[in-house]
This record gives structure tokens, sequence and C-alpha cells, in this order.
């Protein structure tokens, strides 16, 4: 349960981080019809690949093993 002015919401799972697997993790389980709760230590969505980084790059490795193949859109862009 998470307080937030006074109110009580009451989430079906939390996902802790927002990097790769946590959007992952939140995108499946809201598929599933859930509501999720996204708790983040920085200041955005990203992980290690958001603080991380340099001049395009995208991820450590060419392959597809950290892009999110299970959207065609994203996987593209």
């Amino acid at each position: 349960m998470s307080t937030n002015g006074g109110t009580s919401q009451i989430y079906d799972a939390i996902v802790v981080g927002s990097g790769i697997s946590g959007m992952y993790q939140l995108y499946r389980l809201r598929e599933l019809g859930l509501s999720v709760k996204v708790f983040e230590a920085g200041s955005d969505v990203g992980g290690t690949w958001r603080w991380n980084r340099y001049p395009g790059a995208r991820f450590d490795s060419e392959s597809y093993s950290y892009g999110y193949s299970f959207s065609e859109e994203l996987l593209d862009e």
C-alpha cells in the first residue's frame, strides 16, 4: 500500500528499478491487467544504461539480448 497526500492506493505489483528489466516487467504486468507501481532512485527511467552512456551508445552488446524484442517499434527505434 502506498500513502500519498492522505490517500491510499493498493497495487497488484511493485517493481523496483526502471532499467531494462524494470520497464519490461511494467509492460508485462500491465499487459496482464494488473495495477503496477515502479520505484526508481534516479530522476528518470533507464537504470544503469541511462546514467552510464556515451554518444551513439545504446547497449554494451550488439546482440538483441538487451533489446525490447516484444515491441517491433521499440526494437526498430
